[in-house]
């Protein structure tokens, strides 16, 4: 029974994980039903077919087992390779969504999703007391089998879209698989559980770095000030108390799905609470990550988020912001220009090879 209930709560979990996922793409959100037929459809046939390449390998004589340090390079290669084959099974159903950069990310996350929960099931069916097992598995490994996919998603955006840009996905398969081996080797053996956080860490920075590459390479991307100023019709509602003159009285307000700001009529300022100015930092300046902890610093180097959200003053006793638009939206622009540039360097964008 146990087993059944936590068989649920991992099923529960991707779900929540898909409606996670969706918050990412900022831009232009993938359908929910379409992200879960990709997370099942995408999942099943990626444990196929590397159940299948298990196959051929064994009846090749090659053995892989727990324990063989050697085995762990041939898992690693085999699972990213069927997650990246399940997302060419895929392509019938996602062809005409795949119109952005983040979409290859998701798309992928989502067939690392489904691999990953069908896998936590096996574990559960073949391992007596599963219990913390498959609570390690939702924590760790699940986000891992993400993380270490979602570049093979990227390059799988780009080869679909440009000529020659097969070998980048060739490319990321390989770092993938790399990078799943070490993982791999590094929770096979005690002695190796430091070089595990920084695998862990390394992949979750990986991550948001690609969120926000591809979030700033959206065509559909626009800037806060043309949001602002192609703005309809703003519906006047109770104001939030602006820092700069302090005036509380009603304001025209802006609102765009989880982004909500007002405008002061009596100084000019633009006023939201420091949750819609996070997201104003997503959506703008594609910025991803625990912007809550870089929010709250005070000083900093050059480096820091607050210094370089220019012409905004927080006050975080009162869970506000106020802001200059021309010179908040210029600093989002120097943002997103700061994203492109910096994930152009790192060694594992291997996209930056792909024809313009």
């Amino acid at each position: 029974m146990l087993k059944l209930i936590l068989i649920g709560l991992s099923f529960l979990f991707g779900l929540l994980s898909i409606r996670k996922l969706r918050q990412y793409d900022v831009h232009e959100a993938e359908p929910f039903w379409m992200m879960a037929a990709v997370t099942i459809w995408g999942g099943l046939m990626s444990v196929i077919i590397s159940l299948f390449l298990y196959q051929v390998l064994e009846s090749q004589g090659v053995s892989i087992h727990d324990g063989i340090p050697f085995s762990y390079f041939f898992v690693g290669f085999i699972e990213e390779l069927g997650k990246l084959m399940a997302l060419f099974f895929c392509w019938p159903i996602i062809r005409k969504e795949m119109d952005e950069p983040t979409d290859g990310l998701i798309y992928m996350a989502c067939v690392a999703l489904g691999f990953s929960l069908i896998e936590n099931y096996f574990y559960a069916a073949a391992t007596p007391m599963s219990s913390p097992l498959i609570a390690i598995r939702l924590v760790i490994c699940t986000p891992m089998h993400i993380a270490f996919s979602m570049v093979m998603g990227l390059a799988f955006f780009w080869a679909t879209k440009f000529r020659g840009g097969w070998f980048v996905l060739l490319a990321s398969y390989v770092v993938a698989g790399l990078y799943h081996t070490l993982y791999d080797i590094a929770v096979s053996y005690w002695f190796l559980l430091p070089g595990l956080y920084l695998i862990l860490k390394g992949a979750y920075s990986w991550m948001r770095q690609m969120l926000g590459y591809t979030t700033a390479q959206s065509p559909f991307r626009t800037t806060l000030s043309e949001f602002v100023h192609g703005f309809q019709s703003s519906e006047i509602q109770p104001g939030l108390q602006c820092l700069d003159c302090n005036n509380a009285a009603p304001k025209p307000t802006f609102e765009k799905g989880r982004i909500s700001l007002q405008k002061c009529e009596s100084c000019g300022a633009y006023v939201c609470t420091l949750k819609s100015l996070k997201h104003l930092i997503r959506h703008y300046g594609s910025v991803f990550g625990s912007l809550k902890k870089e929010l709250r610093k005070g000083k900093g180097g050059k480096h820091n988020l607050r210094i370089k959200i220019k012409g905004v003053r927080i006050n975080k006793r009162q869970k506000a912001a106020t802001f200059d638009l021309s010179t908040f939206n210029d600093a989002l622009e120097e943002l997103n220009r700061d994203v492109i540039q910096k994930t152009e360097k790192k060694w594992w964008c291997v996209w930056k090879c792909a024809p313009d």
